[in-house]
């Protein structure tokens, strides 16, 4: 009797602390998830703004283009020095520190009084994201111990980016008819000063890479060459090949990527180690990435010019058609989720990226020879699915390869590469559709060029399959 009264008291604390413990990793996804999801939706929720923006603010057309693109520069340029920054100085840090710029900017947008204000507020809100979107998933990989579990969780986290993507527009005619185009930024302030507030406080700190040195010169030449890069990207369908400013941008991308590679070499501690290149399947998820993004977003481009070229859908109806797109994408990621660990990751990707490739060519054929609705509904509910089958195995994968103090960078370097892939999908979608006669041959040029990108993705995360057990066989060699 007297042994049991005294073991029984530590017991209590013990279970009452259990359910904390089993909370605690859930509660950190969901909150650097709201985060994340506020990164995406701030790159589609403004696009429905612009028409009140050009009323209120007097922007041209060349204005209004900025102020969507000096988001997604400043964020494509600055997001793998964000990630090395997240291994330095700690996820956590990173993390909030971004997450206070991009709330603060958020309200210097929804405040400007001219579009230079904006604009200049929009690239500040780029580099906020670009902190805490690769420190959001460097956290994600320190609270997950278990593969499993950790595989899973990032199923949720990019299940939630996709969301963002495709509320964004919803979410943006609801905000600005009701309340003005100010809300779509100001929205960010109160949640984001939650997301922080729950963030201090429930997210744990991570480990920080404090003996490698600050590889300045490799950030400076990756920052040039992304930057350079995607203002090429962006400016090429306006301006054509044979602008000066395309030619110089993208001269100025190959010389500054010529300077990273060289700078890298020679570094002590070089902000992307160089032994990584080394690693067939890192390097093979990295190119699947961009594959992909090239395909997904030329395609999506030029759907939405062709449904209101050739079928006169307004915005609204535009969106609700790519609705079947946008929702197989989330649940795409759920079912990712559920079902991982029951099916290895290349299997996945290999599966959802032939069944993508597949289903663009059929998309097109249905949408020109004007078959039942349904039957384009299937096809981007396989497109939409057979990318979201992919995405959450190629980020975990990409972060298996890699030490788990440097989870950062990789998350930042795959993450540049998607980002400089979407905007080359989205200029050369473009390109087609300015050099193409007509609107339907640019969604036949597209459609091509989407169906060759995620088929050889598709080949990649095969390869991948392969990869380790050569590379194994030439290390024991």
């Amino acid at each position: 009797m007297t042994t049991e009264c005294i073991a029984k008291p530590p017991l209590r604390p013990q279970l009452a602390a259990e359910p904390r413990r089993t909370n605690r990793p859930r509660l950190t996804l969901a909150l650097v998830a709201s985060g994340m999801f506020m990164a995406v939706l701030d790159t589609t929720i403004v696009n429905v703004a612009l028409p009140a923006m050009h009323a209120t603010l007097g922007a041209s057309v060349g204005g209004l283009a900025w102020i969507v693109d000096a988001y997604t520069l400043s964020f494509a340029a600055l997001i793998l020095a964000g990630g090395v920054a997240s291994d330095r100085f700690g996820a956590k840090a990173v993390y909030l520190w971004g997450l206070a710029l991009f709330v603060a900017a958020s309200a210097a947008c929804g405040l400007a009084p001219n579009v230079g204000w904006l604009v200049a507020a929009r690239f500040v809100q780029g580099s906020g994201a670009a902190l805490f979107l690769p420190a959001s998933l460097a956290i994600v990989r320190s609270t997950f111990d278990d593969p499993a579990e950790r595989g899973r969780a990032i199923a949720v986290w990019a299940g939630i980016a996709s969301v963002a993507a495709s509320v964004g527009p919803v979410l943006g005619g609801i905000l600005v008819e009701g309340f003005g185009w100010r809300s779509a930024f100001l929205i960010n302030v109160p949640t984001g000063f939650v997301a922080f507030a729950g963030a201090w406080i429930v997210v744990r700190h991570s480990t920080r890479s404090v003996g490698r040195r600050f590889d300045w010169g490799g950030q400076l030449a990756s920052i040039v060459a992304l930057g350079a890069l995607c203002y090429a990207a962006i400016e090429l369908p306006s301006r054509g090949i044979a602008s000066a400013e395309v030619r110089g941008a993208a001269l100025l991308a190959v010389l500054a990527t010529l300077t990273l590679v060289a700078v890298e070499r020679r570094a002590h501690d070089p902000m992307v180690p160089v032994a990584w290149f080394s690693n067939r399947v890192f390097v093979a998820m990295n190119v699947m990435g961009t594959l992909v993004y090239v395909g997904y977003f030329g395609l999506l481009f030029v759907l939405s010019l062709y449904l209101h070229g050739e079928f006169g859908f307004n915005a609204r109806q535009i969106g609700l058609t790519l609705l079947p797109l946008a929702g197989s994408l989330s649940l795409g990621n759920v079912l990712s989720g559920k079902l991982h660990g029951r099916f290895s990751a290349t299997q996945f990707m290999t599966t959802g990226l032939g069944l993508a490739a597949v289903a663009v060519p059929a998309m097109a054929v249905s949408l020109e020879w004007r078959a039942p609705w349904f039957v384009t509904y299937a096809a981007m509910a396989g497109f939409g699915g057979g990318t979201a089958l992919s995405v959450a195995p190629m980020i975990a994968t990409v972060l298996e390869q890699v030490p788990g103090e440097l989870a950062g960078v990789a998350s930042g370097l795959l993450n540049a590469l998607r980002q400089a892939g979407g905007l080359l999908g989205v200029a050369m979608a473009g390109a087609a559709t300015i050099l193409a006669p007509h609107v339907s041959t640019a969604l036949w040029w597209v459609a091509a060029l989407a169906c060759v990108t995620y088929a050889g993705a598709a080949g990649l995360a095969a390869f991948a399959a392969f990869a380790p057990l050569r590379s194994e066989g030439r290390r024991a060699a």
